[in-house]
This record gives structure tokens, C-alpha cells and sequence, in this order.
């Protein structure tokens, strides 16, 4: 199947290249941050340890969120450094998800997130005009229905595949559909479209909140709901982004 075209409205001039390990701002940024999402992953775990010992979460879940928080917090502000921050973040998460049996989440996380976490560090860099760093656009109206039907075809059939040949896979079509939204999504924010944020916030965050909690993952639950407001953060800052970059 190919991918609808992505259309987004070019800058007044290109940007320069910007640097692979981030500029002096960015380290700041990630700093600040990194410390700030250890902070609140570490009250977590202490709460639990006292008022709920059995949702304690382990090694690879406390990583995994730490550094998936991390990298949703720098990205709202187009930080570089979220990109190598979430390639650890989403193998650590692929191998939690292995363990509580959301096959589609491993794939997700494998399969997919891994290269593309990759190929957006270097295309947020060097993807823009003239191979300068990437600004923040906006779809069409044809290529939003058509990454919605893409979505749609996904999700039945990723679902499918994983009622027929994974046994222990847990929610399939549930699952199927946040795997579906998130390919999408991450699509969009790699290639900077304001679009990404609304996918997001609801088909992946909103969703993903229930599922992980009834499934037992709930720090991981408790990560999404951190993240579904930093998800309404930063489609308010890629809308502002987007609208000043317009000719």
C-alpha cells in the first residue's frame, strides 16, 4: 500500500543544518528534563513500594518509562536529542511488553518505533530544504483521510495477524488499533507535521491509558497520562511552530 502524500507548506527560507547531538539550548533542555522525569518515575516507585508493593514497577519498566518520559518531554520543544533518547527507551519497552504478553506492542516497539526512531534523528536534522534542519508542517485535507483509512486497514488487519498466530497476545484488536494510530503518528512527528500531536492524544494516549491498566502495566498507565498532556503541550507549540513558519 503506498503512503499518502504528506503536504506541508515550505518555509520563507531554508533552515541551516542543524547538529546531530543537539545545540547548547538542547543539551540544557534534556537536562533539565532528564533529571526532572527521574524525579517523577522515583516518586512513583516509592509510592507503590508503600501503598501498593504488587504494582512495583521492575528494572526494564522504571527504565523503559524514565527514558520514554524523557523523550516525550524534549520532543514538544523539537529537541534533537529526544530521537537516541527514545531508540533506548523503546527497546526497553519492546522487552517489558514481551514479558505481559501485548504482542502488538513488541512489534510495535521493535519493528517499527526502533529504525524509525532512527531515521527521524537524522531526518529532523537534515531533512529540510535544501539539507537543512526540518520545520514543522501541516497535511492536506487528502492526506488526512488517507493516513485515517491507512489507520483503519492496519488495525484489522494487524489484528488479525495476531489472533491467528500469536497465542499469547492479549486484546488484539484493541492493541491492534493503538499500534495502527501510533505507526501513524510517529510517521508524522518524524517528518515534523502538527497532525501528529492530535493522533497522539487520542487514538494512542487516551487508548493506551485503559489498556495498560487492564492489563497490569500501570506505570506504564500512569507514563500515558503524563503523556496525553504533554501531547495536548505540544500540538499547542507545533500549532504555533507551524503557523509562524507559513508564508
Amino acid at each position: 500500500m503506498t503512503a499518502p502524500m504528506l503536504i506541508s507548506q515550505p518555509p520563507t527560507s531554508p533552515a541551516p543544518p542543524a547538529p546531530m547531538l543537539g545545540r547548547p539550548w538542547e543539551h540544557r533542555h534534556a537536562a533539565v528534563a532528564g533529571l526532572g522525569s527521574l524525579a517523577a518515575c522515583a516518586v512513583y516507585w516509592l509510592a507503590t513500594r508503600v501503598v501498593a508493593p504488587d504494582v512495583t514497577p521492575g528494572a526494564v519498566e522504571f527504565l523503559g518509562t524514565l527514558t520514554s518520559l524523557w523523550s516525550v518531554w524534549i520532543t514538544q520543544r523539537r529537541n534533537v536529542l529526544a530521537l537516541p533518547i527514545g531508540v533506548v527507551s523503546v527497546a526497553l519497552m519492546g522487552w517489558f511488553f514481551l514479558d505481559i504478553g501485548l504482542g502488538g506492542q513488541v512489534l510495535l516497539h521493535w519493528a517499527y518505533y526502533l529504525p524509525v526512531q532512527v531515521w527521524a534523528w537524522w531526518h529532523w536534522a537534515r531533512g529540510g530544504v535544501d539539507g537543512g534542519e526540518l520545520t514543522v508542517g501541516r497535511l492536506g485535507w487528502p492526506a488526512r483521510g488517507g493516513w485515517l483509512a491507512a489507520m483503519v486497514v492496519g488495525t484489522v488487519v494487524l489484528g488479525r495477524a495476531l489472533d491467528a498466530g500469536w497465542d499469547d497476545a492479549l486484546y488484539t484488536t484493541w492493541d491492534a488499533s493503538i499500534v495502527a494510530a501510533s505507526v501513524v503518528a510517529m510517521v508524522l512527528l518524524s517528518t515534523k507535521k502538527v497532525e501528529s500531536w492530535w493522533l497522539w492524544i487520542g487514538p494512542v494516549n487516551v487508548s493506551a491509558i485503559g489498556l495498560y491498566a487492564l492489563t497490569g502495566a500501570t506505570m506504564f498507565a500512569a507514563l500515558y497520562v503524563l503523556f496525553l498532556v504533554m501531547a495536548v503541550v505540544g500540538l499547542l507549540r507545533w500549532q504555533r511552530a507551524a503557523a509562524a513558519q507559513a508564508p
